[in-house]
């Protein structure tokens, strides 16, 4: 990253805790963490790290953080896999009162891969004399700004509709889409724009192309194209609650859309209205036309029960998106 993240307030914190369910943007606040805290210091002199799965004794890391920084101006302590200690309800007395008065010219990192338990006396104490950064996977709609701000921290651009792309052919996978933007920027020579043709060109896109099958087995009611999809996805490694809620926001977008057409509207201009990206229009103009507003209502109604059964019930997940995708199959009344 080009400059430290506002949520690590300036890197100038006595603790931190990094934790959260997406482990991508946590292992990338510690890099910068690291990097501001140490800058200029020799890390050999500078840097201890310990690792909670190892039963690490609380009082070595206070030893440690109390331990004067050498031709430094800081100190960085860094405990990974620090949701083992979280857990922990004894031997941590110490390390709490340390946290509760922590010593200025050290910098104690707490790195969990997780989200860690909030209601612990050691939580409490990092959240009230540190910082506490929980990382959270972005929405779908949240991604194609996700991926503009990776690209632009590399120093370059990517156009709306090749972010979209991506975002579609990768999905959530921070780690992934980070990937497929640093090979973006290799293959798009400065100062060029990272435009579609490179997209197509260097991501594999099976996933989007899937995820348009899909939706337009459902709307041609072809119940063995449809499971064989969704299976596919299934398959690729899509959790079916995130597959169901991309399936949702599709059939938001058609709803859209369709209301746009019934009211006169052009079909670009009906996908414009929809949001969805010049690349897409074609294979959305056509699933507009399969559909009726009291039908993409209808589905949207089943839809949300399924998520509601997919949060709540104790039906396998897989049989609960098999029966909402029969049911969106079921012939026309």
């Amino acid at each position: 990253m080009s400059r430290l993240p506002k949520a690590l307030a300036g890197g100038e914190a006595p603790v931190y805790l990094l934790h959260g369910e997406e482990a991508f943007i946590t292992r990338r606040l510690m890099n910068d963490l690291r990097a501001a805290v140490l800058a200029g210091a020799v890390e050999d002199f500078n840097l201890d790290r310990f690792d909670a799965r190892e039963n690490v004794d609380a009082e070595r890391i206070v030893q440690a953080a109390r331990t004067l920084p050498m031709m430094a101006p800081r100190r960085l302590v860094w405990v990974r896999n620090a949701e083992v200690l979280f857990k922990q309800s004894g031997g941590l007395d110490k390390l709490v009162e340390y946290v509760s008065d922590p010593d200025p010219m050290a910098c104690l990192v707490f790195q969990a891969m997780d989200r860690v338990k909030k209601s612990g006396k050691l939580y409490k104490r990092v959240a009230k004399s540190g910082v506490v950064v929980e990382s959270k996977t972005p929405h779908e709609r949240e991604l194609v700004g996700w991926v503009k701000g990776a690209v632009e921290a590399r120093g370059r651009r990517i156009e709306p509709d090749a972010a979209a792309m991506l975002v579609e052919a990768v999905g959530r996978d921070l780690a992934t889409l980070d990937t497929a933007v640093e090979r973006l920027v290799l293959f798009v020579d400065a100062p060029a724009a990272i435009g579609l043709a490179a997209v197509e060109e260097t991501v594999p896109h099976t996933r989007v192309r899937t995820v348009w099958e899909l939706i337009d087995a459902v709307a041609e009611r072809n119940v063995a194209k449809t499971l064989e999809r969704g299976h596919q996805l299934i398959d690729q490694g899509e959790e079916p609650l995130r597959l169901l809620a991309l399936i949702i926001y599709q059939f938001r977008q058609l709803l859209i859309g369709r209301a746009a057409r019934d009211q006169g509207a052009a079909p670009q201009e009906a996908a414009k209205l929809a949001g969805v990206p010049g690349f897409k229009t074609r294979a959305f103009v056509r699933q507009i036309d399969n559909y009726r507003r009291a039908e993409l209502l209808a589905a949207l109604e089943r839809l949300s029960e399924a998520d509601r059964a997919l949060k709540g019930s104790k039906l396998p997940s897989g049989l609960i998106f098999e029966a909402v995708l029969l049911d969106l199959c079921a012939p026309r009344s």
